[in-house]
């Protein structure tokens, strides 16, 4: 080792020692669990080797294969695909000259910021208030201008329990999207629109023609932050539905919890995260290539 690397050693170890213990040890042990059958209640040492049996049961469970599904569809495509869509929108409006010669663009950016600003747990409780069957809000405004009958829980029955999910995930997370692609859009040179105006391109053409290409990068980035952010989420959806009615909303973070420490078996738990990690170091991988192409192209 070089004399430079042999200084900075001593000043990295204590940093190094920090990520072993929060990091890589957990991650480590996750691995050996679940090779393991154990429960909350034994010691570690009381651990019996299962092999691949934890998998096994794992893939074969239905609850697994429709909490995937829940996971992928659901709790993640959906909910990145509109806050791209609605993301986008409100970039382009807090973007526009609209709202600056108004003098409203300091407030309207503001106001879009006040949801990232609500803690999770805070905004779920929120919005079960709101969604609440016989006292939400939202039931008694629909009951009062004659659009329902009478009130409906929203979150209790299944035709309406994943559009209300969703709806808690877009608006909580919603300003980080927006935020990201507000950056890139002021990043575009003027010139070009003017460039665009000149040779007689409507909006729209501008829209597809430069606005699009030039945030593709960083739409690229926004999706694969959006899509680690949220496969393993286990907020929204235990606190707002508990993965009910029934199972019905149940995706892999909450099937982890429930196999852990509903069912008492952390080696299916650690396997069903396992499997998660999996997939998230994908587009872990795939987000530092695109960084990392980003980069070398700067």
């Amino acid at each position: 080792m070089s004399r430079p690397g042999r200084q900075a050693l001593p000043l990295v170890t204590p940093a190094l020692l920090v990520i072993g213990v929060l990091f890589l040890f957990p991650g480590v042990y996750n691995v050996v669990l679940a090779f393991q059958d154990l429960t909350p209640f034994d010691a570690p040492g009381d651990a019996e080797w299962a092999g691949l049996a934890n998998f096994q049961a794992v893939l074969t469970d239905p609850l697994v294969g429709s909490a995937a599904v829940n996971t992928v569809f659901w709790l993640t495509a959906a909910t990145v695909i509109i806050r791209l869509v609605i993301g986008m929108g409100l970039a382009l409006l807090l973007h526009s000259r609209v709202l600056h010669r108004w003098r409203l663009r300091g407030f309207a950016r503001t106001a879009v910021l006040v949801p990232w600003m609500v803690p999770p747990v805070v905004a779920v409780a929120c919005w079960k208030w709101i969604f609440d069957g016989n006292t939400g809000v939202l039931n008694q405004f629909l009951v009062a201008i004659g659009v329902l009958p009478e009130g409906v829980p929203f979150l209790a029955q299944t035709s309406t329990v994943w559009w209300s999910v969703i709806a808690i995930i877009v608006w909580r997370e919603l300003p980080f999207v927006v935020i990201v692609l507000l950056a890139g859009l002021q990043s575009v040179p003027e010139e070009q629109y003017e460039a665009a105006a000149l040779d007689g391109a409507g909006r729209w053409a501008s829209f597809r023609h430069i606005t699009l290409p030039s945030l593709r990068p960083v739409i690229t980035v926004v999706v694969l932050m959006t899509v680690i952010q949220t496969f393993n989420n286990f907020v929204y959806v235990w606190l707002s539905t508990g993965g009910g009615p029934g199972t019905y909303t149940q995706v892999l973070a909450t099937q982890l919890y429930s196999k852990a420490f509903v069912a008492n078996s952390l080696g299916e738990g650690a396997a069903i995260g396992l499997a998660m990690t999996a997939v998230m170091a994908v587009f872990a991988l795939a987000y530092l290539r695109v960084s990392d192409r980003g980069r070398v192209e700067a």
